[in-house]
């Protein structure tokens, strides 16, 4: 019997008047995928109408990824979803089309199309049977005398009022969809902040590998080889790797694979050990299931020093050959690139893992000679692709690290990516590195344009998920954010970073106290991260009952990671909360060391803005400009929001082409 159509109703228990007719989905159908936002995205819409008409033919149930890879995606009947992903790759990118449409172009469309997270089926309802959660007050309204700083991005404007004629319902409907989906977007993190999707069978953490030699000489060589085997294995199409940050918390650590595995969400776990014996190595790896312990695969290597590359190549290979994730690159059989090309030689490949080790510590002179390790692995091989982009990776930090002026790094960083990108073109972590060489000639388009290469290459990257949502907080565009916060979030769980990156955009929404319950969350992960302090100290600010737990978080902040950037946030409080003496104080001594050509004048800025000196506060946001400093985001902080209403607001966003 052909299955009939089923009725599609406006939401749960919806009366039977709220129906929503086959002849209205059809339409929404065609008006999403003539949309600017579905017009070049050809897989995203052959997934949306298959499954879409699917649904209206009564067969919602039957939509599993092995009929889309078939009907939708043309791969034959031989199509094995074990080995290609591409169904599970479209799927969440179109989630991520969906959330777009709806807040952009489709913000007053009367049907909403969504596929629910763990299904592939898709769901319908009216705009108006999903009931209204308010939107919170603006920052502003809450307390008139505190404005938020750098960093904890500006609270949304208050919607308007709802009309009260008839003849404005569909506006109101219109307003209420993007209430609706920032309000969504804002539950479930509240909800569930660090929920990922169910981890599948191609999930994997590599933790540390022990350098059982004890000794710090060799530290480089485990270290750097679990980071080169975590850069490798993320290549792999299909299988998803646990955030470097997340598993290198796990080092010297005894808990058990299934706890790792619980907290890590993954569905394996890859450790081994490291030792060195003169110039020859050993290296031991296993694989295990991390939901019982059972042993999935394990290898032992026995090599001169020179192989350490052809180690960390055969692990890579067995390890997502075990997991099922096939190395393909579009619809041919193709190895890893990293595994597929040659392998650079031994003394590049030290030099490699050398920099690897101590770029990793992020301090600036960590910096310096993480620089000089990767600067000797190129001369050693010129054609070693990954060299250029961890050369390039170390610029890009230079700015927050080392104060180097961005006149002087941008150069170096689009030379080395560019060079990258020459040798290997699969490298999306070099489009991440060029997007912010875009930024710093405020070039927009194209730093999201090469944030977009990046991502698609690279899309299980953390941080470039979160340099992503910083362009995003600079050009204005809030709901996506969240977005890339929350991806950073689940792909790097255990991180402090992503966890207060999250309570940075509950702080900015005016959702204090889940925003603090956030930041102490990192805190517990790592009690010595500067930006979990700070973001907590402006949220008790901000939330203007706790001045003295959010002066005394600053100042833990300041002590943690010293400079004028932490300082000028700690000014910006006193001058808040009416401590004018102090705030003086640092705003002094950040004028007497000013004429430093590293001194960020944003910092200077910030205080005078806090003191209420609107004319001072311009004079160095000009100097922050003339900087290139990327922490000048206008357009998102509601730092600024005193100043908005001056001309010079509106001709300094057009300086930075803002506007």
């Amino acid at each position: 019997m052909t299955p009939q159509p089923a009725t599609i109703l406006g939401g749960h228990d919806a009366p039977e008047d709220a129906a929503i007719l086959p002849s209205e989905i059809r339409c929404q159908l065609e008006r999403m995928l003539a949309s600017r936002t579905f017009r070049t995205a050809e897989g995203q819409k052959s997934f949306l109408k298959y499954a879409v008409e699917e649904a209206l033919a009564g067969r919602a149930s039957q939509v599993k990824e092995y009929l889309i890879g078939v009907e939708a995606f043309g791969r034959g009947d031989l199509f094995d979803p074990r080995l290609d992903p591409i169904v599970r790759t479209q799927a969440r990118k179109l989630r991520a089309r969906l959330m777009k449409y709806y807040l952009t172009e489709g913000v007053e469309d009367p049907i909403r199309i969504e596929f629910p997270k763990g299904s592939y089926a898709p769901t319908f309802s009216r705009v108006g049977d999903v009931p209204a959660v308010a939107e919170p007050a603006p920052i502003a309204a809450q307390n008139r005398h505190v404005e938020e700083p750098r960093l904890m991005e500006s609270a949304a404007p208050s919607p308007s009022a709802f009309p009260r004629t008839w003849k404005m319902v569909a506006l109101s409907a219109a307003l209420l969809a993007v209430v609706l989906a920032v309000a969504f977007a804002f539950y479930a993190t509240r909800e569930r902040p660090l929920e990922r999707a169910p981890e599948t069978a191609s999930s994997v953490a590599v933790l540390p590998f022990v350098n059982l030699n004890g000794d710090s000489a060799n530290e480089f060589l485990s270290d750097g080889l679990t980071d080169d085997l975590i850069e490798s294995l993320g290549q792999a199409p299909g299988l998803r790797v646990a955030g470097r940050t997340s598993a290198f918390r796990f080092k010297g650590k005894s808990l058990s694979v299934r706890e790792i595995g619980q907290q890590l969400k993954v569905h394996a776990i890859l450790k081994g050990t490291v030792q060195v014996f003169g110039d020859h190595l050993r290296i031991t790896a296993q694989l295990n299931n991390a939901s019982d312990g059972h042993h999935l695969w394990s290898g032992s290597f026995e090599r001169d020093t020179k192989d350490a590359r052809e180690i960390q190549r055969d692990i890579s290979t067995e390890v997502a050959s075990v997991l099922g994730a096939r190395l393909v690159h579009g619809g041919d059989e193709k190895t890893l690139s990293i595994v597929n090309a040659a392998s650079p030689t031994h003394d590049a490949y030290q030099n490699y893992l050398q920099g690897l080790y101590h770029w990793n510590k992020l301090k600036a002179d960590e910096l310096a000679m993480a620089i000089g390790y990767f600067e000797k692995a190129i001369a050693a091989d010129p054609s070693f692709a990954r060299a250029y982009t961890a050369l390039a990776d170390c610029y890009v930090m230079a700015p927050q690290v080392a104060a180097a002026p961005p006149g002087e790094i941008v150069p170096k960083i689009r030379a080395a990516a560019s060079r990258a990108l020459e040798l290997d073109s699969s490298l999306g972590e070099a489009h991440i590195d060029l997007a912010i060489c875009a930024e710093y000639d405020f070039d927009w388009a194209t730093a999201g344009a090469e944030f977009k290469k990046g991502l698609d290459l690279s899309p299980d990257n953390a941080v470039a998920h979160l340099w992503y949502a910083k362009y995003l907080a600079v050009v204005g565009r809030r709901p996506e954010v969240l977005v890339q916060r929350k991806i950073a979030a689940e792909l790097d769980p255990v991180s402090p970073y992503a966890v207060q990156a999250v309570g940075g955009y509950l702080s900015v929404m005016g959702h204090y106290d889940e925003a603090i319950a956030q930041f102490q969350k990192a805190i517990t992960l790592e009690p010595n991260f500067g930006l979990s302090h700070q973001g907590l100290g402006v949220a008790y600010i901000l939330r203007g009952r706790d001045p003295a737990e959010g002066i005394a978080e600053l100042e833990t902040a300041c002590t943690l990671m010293p400079g004028a950037r932490r300082e000028a946030l700690l000014g910006w409080a006193y001058a808040t909360i009416g401590n004018t003496v102090e705030a003086r104080r640092i705003l002094n001594r950040f004028l007497a060391e000013s004429n430093r050509p590293s001194f960020p004048a944003l910092a200077i800025g910030q205080v005078y803005i806090g003191l209420g000196d609107k004319d001072r506060a311009f004079e160095w946001l000009q100097k922050a400009a003339d900087q290139r400093d990327l922490d000048l985001t206008l357009k998102w902080d509601s730092f600024y929001e005193p100043l908005r209403s001056d001309a010079r607001y509106t001709a300094l966003l057009r300086r930075l082409k803002l506007s």
